[in-house]
């Protein structure tokens, strides 16, 4: 219906696209959305927005998809100019984005493009050549892998294996992987010889493919060319005074024509042609103005930024010295190229921008009612009377419905409407953030943003890759050290192939105090494990076979049996405890929970899940949501909330920390405004008059929902009818608070929401008698943070505050000294005076920092000067720039933590580590930071920086007592035996043995089989070692097949050593079923032994006998001589245990 009542404004102000240029005046920003959806959203040629910043440009988007723009025709444009002159090079996102807006304005799509003044102007490659660089493949086509590798490399893509991210490729063997830029899904390409075979769409997450292409399109991974020898020696000719460093491999690079992180930097020399995006739209495209005036404002500050940079860079001989010009176009560019303006007063004559025609729309914004609905139903009533048409755009249809309803207002819902009808308002399912009024028109757009105050549009994020489950990446390698569960601990070698009596296998080569060595076969993996423990300190390796081992399970298990004993006590008494269950999900609820801007990720959806089952039940809930800052716990505490409120029950948040509490009261506040909920704030923000009201409120029931710090266990608080608490970080309360939630506990639902990580392992031994929701999946579109751990230099600071600035970002800059922090601030003010920026320490007035740090989550400034007070659940996702000065004075997971608090968003994230020019790092400290820099990425760095945390997450679900035990056997076999515990105490059962509870229990197979996977197959030995450990560790024919399935996708057609390997596993499963303990063989006999729970009868022992020549049955053994074929003779043998007796 969004269509016919915009049909309708477009017709009333009789508007149509513009021949000549065309300015719209008088035209509040709420209203330029709409009006230009109803004049181009029907157009079949790309259009192009120019706005004065990327925040403005984003609200565009935001608002044009609400209006019901399909996403796929709406596309961003930032500049990746901010970033030019980094080290890193321009952000995969901006260029993501940008290569995308290029490929689909080039192919002719009717997309709409929407980009900041700087990222429309900033030079960039020719259309011409960046169309012929475009590489094209289709099913069948006669194309070797070395010649697509080539075309790939010369337009700028990168090897990386696996593939993940765009502008990346990878060859194995016949297939070549690569993720084209712009697109949503990476590409797989199966040769068969020189001609392709198939070409397939694989997901990066599980690198399994998804969907089969008859074609396929790269477009470059860069919007320049890449170098040659000639342009490498002009610059080295002309750059004589430059001493970078970065120089010299630079220009390494530019002469072999590779791709490098500041490509950029050298555009002038390797695109002469002055052009920039504006040359790639057509000429009978649109290009549309938003504000002219800010336009040019905000491009003369671009242009001032970019000289200072490049000054800078000069002042030091990073670079030549160079105008700003020759990395941008002027405004003038635009002129006869701007078909319209949108302003809010008439921008006059620009000497860019003339206007032919000028249309005054007289399109006015709207006061918010902040919730007042009965003064807003009598304006409605008034602009009814007046002959007024009303849109009501909002997420709370059902809620608006009836209060028109109670009113006498009459309405009618998009649905149901095909046209405007006098007098009727029309309810429009959508939030567009802020309505307005055009008498001209005679219509009113009313939001969420007048009805409720609730303004904020957000886009959907970017999908580059789904992240990848934290515990979902193995992490060993040489020099690591490792648990046996039978031998001890060691040290990890590495892989190595041995042949022996003509049979060739793949071992791990672990190390024990000296002589001592084994070597583990592959397929025994599910009996090694990596050790970790709650410190750094390295384990004690000692010789095989001595006592210490046996003697450290045995204290271990024994902890382990204590703690499981308290545990399960506790699950027990929780168990007897009853209150009434809440009902079903209301309208109301299924209304608010779709009013979620967000896709909810699959950890988050089942965490949902279980609480609202845990409140349907009649026990009080007592559930644990584990995941990181920014993972989406708050959501699941929302649902829970709301759920509580429609049962007609109290709900209190509580929160360690003022600002976390202010954060919680914001986000209750925006996502219930629209229903009468009523949700109040106490801790020191609030005034002691102020707070007396609240407290009564509370004791009436008057109160809703009440967010508070530990203001809120105060004696003098006394709920009406508390239904349930939501505890935030409990582990940061103090005692005698730790003693209150647990009388709580006994007869209230109890939420408790922590980002502390802990192991999947330990989580899943927990779930027996905690319940406890695991959300370990980062949401789409997280970017790895791009660390950097270099010394400290004023040009790199500035440099770093002036890109987030141009972003709109915010920045933390962290040091650990109270005393060093105005001068730091002041320092600050002098490199980048434009940004604005504050104080916060511990030390100041507690309501003092509360502010700042409120303020700044508020946006009121730009950069926070602090020591490490941020180190803890802050959120706020336009941080995406963290500076820490003197780095190697913190601590590793501390430094962790910090850098935490940026990369919260899709946007990408900086980190920089920085320490004093000359210092000598001690090893320690160059340990530390060298790790921070591996941790960069969210694949297997970010796994092995998250296990020092889940290492002290699991302290504070465990307890401290239990960190011996931890180190004498390691992390993974201590909650092994946790799990084995807390299983046996539940279910009463007889303790089983080590070998039983820690490994998969299938047979050992001892034949001559060539079983392994060749390095010319698989080449990584850490993608080999997963795989023999997934292969390992299968329980059933269903997941060995899938496996197989999935390394036939991956690497193509298995050699006969893999094929080997999986019937060996096969056998394996088989003989398992059947109740063997052991198969060996040879070419002269084959020996199965049994278990003693599988004996054979006598009946049975002669059948096997006539069915099979040779073979020799006894009730706890099987010899059979000669077989010809020697796996499919232990096939056969096996197959027939598993047939009935006849």
């Amino acid at each position: 219906m969004a269509a016919n009542w915009l049909e309708a404004l477009r017709q009333r102000l009789e508007l149509e696209p513009p021949g000549a240029p065309t300015e719209w005046a008088d035209l509040c920003q709420e209203a330029k959305p709409p009006l230009f959806s109803a004049v181009f959203r029907s157009s079949d040629k790309p259009a192009l927005i120019i706005a004065s910043t990327l925040e403005r440009a984003e609200t565009w988007i935001a608002a044009l998809l609400r209006l019901g723009f399909p996403e796929d025709r709406l596309v961003r444009l930032p500049s990746g100019a901010a970033s030019w002159f980094d080290p890193s090079g321009v952000e995969l996102e901006a260029r993501n984005d940008r290569i995308q807006a290029m490929t689909r304005v080039q192919n002719g799509d009717p997309v709409v493009v929407v980009a900041p003044v700087s990222a429309a102007l900033h030079r960039t490659g020719r259309p011409d050549w960046f169309g012929d660089q475009t590489v094209r493949i289709a099913k069948g086509e006669a194309l070797e892998p070395e010649a697509l590798i080539k075309r790939l490399l010369w337009t700028g893509y990168e090897h990386q294996d696996p593939v993940r991210l765009p502008g990346q490729f990878a060859r194995r063997g016949g297939i070549v992987d690569f993720f084209p830029l712009g697109s949503g899904l990476p590409v797989r390409v199966e040769f068969f010889g020189d001609e392709i075979e198939s070409l397939r769409r694989f997901e990066p997450s599980t690198q399994r493919s998804v969907k089969t292409m008859e074609r396929a399109t790269a477009p470059p991974a860069r919007e320049i060319p890449l170098g040659n020898p000639q342009v490498a020696a002009q610059i080295r000719e002309l750059w004589t005074d430059v001493e970078d460093d970065l120089l010299h491999a630079d220009l390494g690079a530019l002469h072999q024509g590779l791709p490098f992180d500041r490509l950029e930097v050298y555009l002038p020399w390797l695109e002469e042609r002055p052009t920039c995006f504006i040359d790639f739209m057509p000429s009978d495209g649109l290009i549309c103005l938003d504000e002219p005036l800010l336009i040019a404002s905000a491009y003369q500050r671009w242009m001032e930024e970019l000289q200072a940079a490049l000054n800078s860079r000069a002042e030091r001989h990073d670079l030549a010295s160079m105008s700003a010009e020759v990395y941008a176009r002027p405004l003038t560019e635009l002129k006869g190229r701007a078909s319209l303006a949108m302003s809010a007063m008439d921008s006059g004559k620009l000497d860019w921008f003339a206007p032919k025609k000028s249309i005054k729309i007289g399109a006015k914004s709207l006061e918010s009612y902040r919730g007042r609905l009965p003064a807003l139903l009598d304006t409605v009533k008034q602009w009814q009377a007046s002959g007024l048409d009303l849109i009501v755009a909002t997420d709370q249809a059902t809620r608006v419905a009836r209060a028109f309803q109670d009113q006498g207002i009459p309405y009618i819902s998009n649905e149901e409407a095909t046209e405007l009808q006098p007098r009727i308002a029309l309810l429009e399912r959508g939030n567009l953030g802020g309505g307005f009024i055009c008498e001209t028109a005679k219509m009113a757009l009313l939001t969420d943003g007048e009805l409720f105050d609730l303004h904020r549009l957000r886009l959907p994020p970017r999908r580059f890759t789904e992240g990848v489950p934290i515990s979902s990446v193995l992490d060993l390698k040489p020099g690591d050290y490792v648990v046996h569960i039978h031998q001890g601990i060691g040290m990890f070698r590495g892989l190595v192939t041995i042949e022996r009596d003509g049979v060739t296998k793949e071992y791990l080569h672990i190390d024990y105090a000296p002589p001592d060595k084994i070597y583990v076969p592959s397929d025994q993996l599910d009996r090694v494990q990596k050790y970790y423990a709650a410190d750094d300190k390295p384990p004690e390796i000692r010789r095989l076979n001595s006592l210490a081992w046996a003697k450290a399970v045995a204290t271990a298990r024994k902890k382990a049996q204590e703690i499981a004993g308290e545990l399960v006590a506790i699950y027990a008494r929780r168990e007897k405890a009853t209150r009434p269950s809440c009902g079903p999900d209301t309208p109301w609820q299924q209304e608010m929970e779709l009013a979620f801007p967000y896709t909810e990720t699959p950890g988050q959806m089942n965490a949902i899940v279980e609480t609202k089952s845990d409140m349907m039940a009649p026990h009080p809930m007592d559930r644990l949501v584990c995941g990181d800052v920014g993972f989406g716990k708050t959501e699941v505490a929302v649902r829970a909330a709301f759920k509580a409120l429609q049962e007609g029950r109290q709900v209190a948040v509580l929160c360690p920390t003022t600002v976390l509490a202010y954060q919680h009261w914001q986000t209750f506040t925006e996502r219930f405004g629209a229903y009468p909920i009523r949700v109040e704030l106490l801790s020191r923000l609030i005034s002691a008059k102020n707070q007396k009201p609240i407290v009564q409120a509370i004791h009436a029931g008057a109160v809703d929902l009440v967010v508070g710090t530990h203001r809120l266990l105060s004696k003098d608080i006394a709920f009406k009818n508390l239904g349930l608490v939501i505890i935030d970080e409990e582990q940061r309360f103090g005692v005698m608070q730790k003693e209150k939630f647990k009388q709580l506990r006994a007869t209230v639902d109890v939420m408790t929401l922590t980002a502390t990580p802990i192991p999947r392992t330990l989580y899943m031994a927990l779930t027996e008698i905690r319940d406890m929701s695991l959300i370990s999946d980062p949401p789409p579109g997280r970017m790895p943070i791009r660390t950097h751990v270099q010394p400290h230099a004023d040009w790199l600071v500035r440099e770093a505050v002036l890109r987030e600035l141009q972003r709109d970002g915010q920045i933390f800059y962290v040091h650990n000294r109270v005393s060093a922090l105005p001068h730091i601030a002041e320092k600050l003010r002098q490199l980048a005076p434009h940004c604005r920026i504050e104080i916060a320490h511990g030390q100041m007035p507690a309501e003092e920092m509360e502010s700042i740090m409120l303020a700044f989550y508020r946006r009121e400034f730009d950069a926070l000067v602090c020591t490490t007070i941020i180190e803890n659940g802050l959120d706020i996702p336009n941080v995406n720039t963290l500076i820490v000065d003197q780095a190697d004075k913190f601590g590793l997971s501390q430094l962790y933590q910090l850098r935490g608090r940026v990369g919260r968003s899709d946007r990408q994230a900086y980190a920089y580590f920085l320490y004093r020019p000359g210092q000598k790092l001690t090893d320690a400290a160059f340990d530390r930071l060298e790790a921070l820099k591996e941790f960069s990425h969210l694949g297997s760095g970010f796994a092995l920086a998250m296990r020092d945390l889940e290492i002290r997450g699991a302290g504070n679900l465990l307890g401290s007592e239990q960190h011996g035990a931890v180190r004498m056997v390691g992390f993974e076999l201590y909650q092994t035996m946790l799990r084995e515990e807390i299983r046996r105490l539940k279910r009463g059962g007889e303790a089983v043995s080590l070998d039983q509870a820690l490994t998969t229990e299938l047979p050992t197979l001892e034949i001559p089989l060539n079983a392994y996977i060749p390095k010319d197959y698989i080449k990584d030995d850490a993608q080999r070692l997963w795989y023999y450990k997934r292969l390992a560790g299968v329980t059933n024919e269903q997941e060995l097949d899938d496996l197989k399935r999935e390394i036939r996708d991956r690497y193509g057609p298995p050699p006969t050593p893999v094929k080997a390997l999986a019937r060996a596993m096969n056998l394996r499963l088989l003989a398992y079923a059947v109740g063997v303990a052991k198969i060996a063989g040879d070419r002269y006999k084959i020996e199965i032994e049994l278990k003693a729970t599988h004996r054979l009868p006598a009946k049975r022992q002669i059948e096997l006998q006539k069915r099979f020549k040779g073979l020799r049955a006894t009730p706890d053994s099987i010899t059979a001589l000669k077989p010809a074929d020697l796996p499919e003779a232990i096939k056969l043998i096996l197959t027939a245990l598993t047939e009935p007796a006849t």
